[in-house]
């Protein structure tokens, strides 16, 4: 006896009962989001970063055969914001200037085609309309020292209404992870989650002159593993530094009051957000194809 080849008729009947069981799981899951909104209650917190973090790289760890791992990606967090949204409401600010980094697209390949998005020349425009409760979430530039006057240092205080870095864009770039699409981090009102692989910022205000190297040595003494230091010279007698130190950043770090504690030098510390360290080219990297 031998095998049939199954007929063209046969595997499209085939794709339309897969289609059909998609649409199925994804009606089921709209409905358990439901539920988590109403059992969350009014007022909750409803993006979870670090869990859609976790779950995109569950996904693309499990991924095989040709189908894109970026895209995979992006079909999640497609779900993802639609029932973000079904929770509660949600909106977005992004970082779009006439000239410069437009960081629109960004926000809309992250956080899905729904979410309204309401673009800003200025990136204190985009702070501000998260800080006024506006906008759930905000798009900004990665923090660079030679991109004249930064936004960072406007984190630099302590009070519900000053926003944190919860997440850096984009987490599974369409390009593989070579680097070419831009980048940006998003800030926001909710608190930072823990993802298990992630990144932490910090602002420091220096009482002294203290060079780029004696503030490593102070922080690594302090129980920090330092990734990168830009300092921002606000005033004569202010000068800030943004630290991004490996790992989770909570705000209340005892590591941050030890550092306070113990160097004479330090005037302030911030814990200014974490995020979940984006899947690398590797990580989005196709199977290779198996010999003939």
């Amino acid at each position: 006896m031998t095998n049939q080849t199954p007929s063209l008729d046969d595997l499209r009947r085939q794709i339309d009962e897969i289609d059909d069981s998609i649409h199925d799981l994804l009606m089921r899951r709209t409905e358990l989001a439901r539920q988590i909104g109403v059992a969350k209650g009014q007022g909750a917190v409803f993006m979870r970063p670090g869990r859609e973090a976790r779950v995109l790289r569950r996904l693309v760890a499990r991924h095989e055969g040709a189908f894109p791992k970026p895209v995979i990606a992006r079909i999640w967090r497609e779900i993802v914001s639609v029932f973000t949204r079904l929770q509660g409401p949600f909106a977005a600010a992004a970082f779009s200037p006439q000239e410069g980094p437009d960081l629109f697209g960004l926000a809309r390949d992250h956080f899905g085609s729904l979410t309204p998005i309401t673009r800003f020349e200025s990136e204190m425009g985009v702070l501000r309309a998260v800080s006024g409760g506006k906008a759930n979430i905000g798009v900004l530039p990665l923090p660079e020292a030679d991109r004249g006057t930064p936004w960072w240092p406007k984190l630099a205080r302590h009070g519900k209404a000053t926003p944190k870095i919860i997440a850096r864009l984009p987490f599974a770039p369409l390009d593989g992870g070579r680097g070419d699409s831009p980048q940006g981090v998003v800030v926001s009102l909710a608190e930072p989650e823990e993802s298990g692989d992630d990144h932490g910022y910090m602002i420091v205000e220096l009482d002294e002159a203290v060079s780029r190297g004696a503030l490593k040595t102070l922080l690594s003494e302090a129980g920090f593993r330092v990734c990168g230091i830009q300092a921002w010279v606000e005033s004569p007698d202010r000068t800030l530094h943004l630290v991004e130190v490996e790992g989770f950043l909570a705000a209340d770090d005892a590591r941050i009051e030890a550092l306070l504690a113990e160097a004479e030098s330090v005037k302030h510390a911030w814990s200014v957000g974490s995020f979940a360290v984006p899947l690398s080219a590797a990580d989005l990297a196709s199977a290779p194809r198996s010999a003939s």
